[in-house]
Formats: C-alpha cells, sequence, structure tokens
C-alpha cells in the first residue's frame, strides 16, 4: 500500500468526529515538529475551522474531505518554503 499523507489526514479528521470527549475537538498539525495549521472540528454544529498558523488565514468547512484538503495544503506550502 502506497503511504499517503492525505489518508493520514483524513483518519486524524475522522477520529475528531467520533471523539465524545466534549463538544469541541482541536488538532495540531505540524512539520517538521513545527505547527503550521489547528483543525477545531464542532460537534453541534459538524463544522471543520482550519486555523493556518501563518498567515493567520481560517477557514470553514461542513465536509471532512475539503478540510483534509486544506490540511494537507498548508503541510504541503510550508514544506516547500521550509
Amino acid at each position: 500500500m502506497v503511504n499517503s499523507n492525505l489518508r493520514r489526514i483524513i483518519k486524524r479528521l475522522e477520529a475528531m468526529v467520533v471523539d465524545g470527549a466534549g463538544p469541541l475537538q482541536v488538532r495540531t498539525f505540524e512539520r517538521y515538529g513545527i505547527a503550521v495549521c489547528d483543525v477545531l472540528f464542532n460537534q453541534e454544529s459538524g463544522e471543520f475551522v482550519v486555523k493556518r498558523i501563518e498567515p493567520g488565514d481560517v477557514m470553514v468547512f461542513d465536509q471532512l474531505d475539503l478540510a483534509a484538503i486544506e490540511v494537507y495544503d498548508c503541510l504541503e506550502y510550508f514544506r516547500q518554503r521550509f
């Protein structure tokens, strides 16, 4: 099986959806040990909020796939700049 960065991102986002520890789940995605973006999942609204650490953009998604693509884009953008 091919090692897929996008698949790992999707699995982390899916874990946020099924985690019933509270109404708001937060995950930080890192590259080379540096925080690149935070993802918040609101259990009540079903929305994902992706916050880029730099430049500070915030995007809201109602679909897991779109949030995963944005996280992937954040990580790849950082990797190319590093």
